[in-house]
């Protein structure tokens, strides 16, 4: 039975892992290549993506669709 649940946790973890990994760096294209931002916003949007695993990216995204005009 350990074995199942050590190869199931570290199989989920991992998916966890990659999806964290590729909202992040998504999250940080996203900001860099965004010309409405300027470079202090970056930069403190760059902070909190990094350093808030999962709420950083989607607070940016969040955040960045309420204030887009249209």
């Amino acid at each position: 039975m350990y074995i199942i649940t050590s190869a199931i946790s570290g199989t989920v973890g991992f998916i966890f892992l990659i999806m964290w990994a590729l909202l992040v760096v998504f999250a940080l294209i996203s900001i860099f290549s965004n010309s409405n931002v300027n470079r202090d916003n970056k930069f403190l949007w760059f902070i909190i993506v990094v350093i808030v695993p999962i709420v950083g990216p989607l607070t940016y995204w969040f955040w960045h669709s309420v204030r887009q005009p249209g």
